[in-house]
């Protein structure tokens, strides 16, 4: 059998959503924490209880996929990065390195198929695929590599272990040592090599096609879905009375938001219909910013200047209004702008608004998650936030099962992650959990 003789009929725009994060011995979680990310995923808590250690964790291993020109098994740090993280023995809770960090996701179900033919045999990959990486580093060089890597597809299981001695990792299909070794390239991308042929020289054995085409398929899916989780920071650009896009062509808003303008500026010159402009606006309508906002070419220049039309009619640029406009536009971009089933990921999607505005924030992120399938995880410190949450939930505009939320706390030195029960009682929605106390 050849290489030739494989047919992938992986097919691009597999709908896959990131289901379960699971984070050990990172930032300030200690033991191997589970986290279930929903259509709205929330984490509630006081400062610097170790709110944001489950988003940045997600962050880094998307991050590491979208700078995969760096050739770093993880990216914690970077001038392009989005989330500086710092060095390794900054990040991992221990502050030792004899141990790892271990961040892992899990992909639920696709209605899509992922299958591989070889020869007439069809390969399926299975519905529900994860993996889970293990991070050490050296001490003297600083460079952090994966000790060892899991993938999961169905009831196919891959176990890659690094050699120090060969540089390379050995392969493990189901528990049996396969006569192959791996590479790791940029991206997190494990490619697998026979170690030994066939007395043809040119067939090689069944088992490790198997586990290449699996391999193959679930670094293919891995990569898709990292690239479509979005991080937006909880420090944002202030607004500016003149934006610079200098022709750049950005995916999504950036850890400040500084992009945001550039996104709806790139509409506006490419689109009469400027669809993510109408949204935009009316979600500032509803959350009562601002009745539109709107964007223009400052002369023939690459500058944009931003003006909102406020509730009494009034239009005014942005960088003279209350910061409340400015900083919750990102938000509302990147929601606009995200590609479906997009995971975004947001640090106090309600910087600088007021309470009622929070609330109303609420319920337009609920509307975009369920309009294009997208999942939101937030750490906020708005009570009035989660309170629409449940009254959503209350009105019948969400189900239990989209809904999970966090509360965080510090005790002993690590982060405690605290699932708040949200229950149905005689039809009614409540949480008896008093978790709004340290907000």
């Amino acid at each position: 059998m050849q290489f030739s003789q494989i047919l992938c009929v992986f097919e691009k725009g597999v709908e896959m959503a990131i289901e379960q994060l699971v984070v050990t011995n990172f930032k300030g979680v200690f033991g191997k924490t589970t986290f279930e990310i929903r259509p709205i995923t929330l984490l509630i808590g006081p400062n610097s209880s170790g709110k944001s250690s489950c988003i940045h964790a997600l962050a880094a291993l998307a991050q590491t996929i979208k700078l995969s020109s760096s050739n770093r098994s993880i990216v914690l740090d970077d001038e392009y990065a989005q989330v500086h993280l710092g060095r390794f023995i900054e990040v991992i809770h221990s502050k030792s390195y004899s141990d790892a960090i271990e961040i892992g996701i899990s992909l639920g179900k696709s209605k899509k198929k992922v299958n591989f033919i070889i020869d007439d045999e069809v390969i399926k990959i299975g519905d529900a695929v994860s993996v889970l990486f293990s991070f050490k580093s050296t001490k003297r060089t600083q460079d952090a590599f994966i000790d060892r890597a899991e993938f999961s597809a169905g009831a196919l299981r891959l176990v890659f272990k690094i050699d120090p001695k060969k540089a390379s990792y050995s392969v493990r299909m189901n528990g049996k040592v396969l006569a192959a070794t791996a590479s790791i390239t940029a991206g997190l991308r494990f490619v697998l090599q026979p170690s030994s042929k066939k007395k043809t020289g040119e067939d090689f054995d069944q088992e490790f096609f198997r586990a290449y085409v699996a391999a193959e398929a679930i670094n293919e899916l891995l990569n898709e879905e990292l690239r479509k989780t979005l991080y937006l920071g909880p420090f944002r650009q202030s607004p500016l009375r003149r934006y610079p896009t200098r022709g750049a062509s950005p995916a999504e808003v950036g850890a400040q938001g500084e992009s945001a303008v550039t996104l709806l500026a790139n509409e506006h010159v490419q689109s009469k219909i400027r669809a993510h402009m109408k949204q935009v606006s009316s979600w500032l309508q509803s959350i009562g910013l601002a009745k539109a906002v709107e964007v223009s070419r400052v002369g023939n220049s690459d500058l944009f200047g931003v003006l909102a039309t406020l509730t009494d009619g009034e239009s005014l640029p942005i960088a003279d209004l209350g910061y409340g406009v400015s900083q919750v536009l990102p938000v509302l971009a990147q929601l606009s702008f995200a590609p479906k089933g997009a995971t975004l990921l947001f640090e106090q999607p309600e910087l600088h608004l007021h309470p009622k505005a929070a609330m109303k924030l609420a319920s337009v992120l609920i509307s975009a998650a369920k309009q294009r399938g997208l999942r939101i995880v937030a750490e906020t410190h708005s009570k009035e936030l989660f309170y629409q949450v449940l009254q959503e939930m209350r009105n019948g505009n969400l189900a239990l099962e989209d809904v999970v939320a966090y509360e965080v706390n510090r005790a002993g030195g690590e982060s405690i992650f605290k699932e708040i029960k949200i229950e149905l009682n005689d039809g009614h929605f409540d949480v008896y959990d008093p978790w709004s106390k340290n907000i």
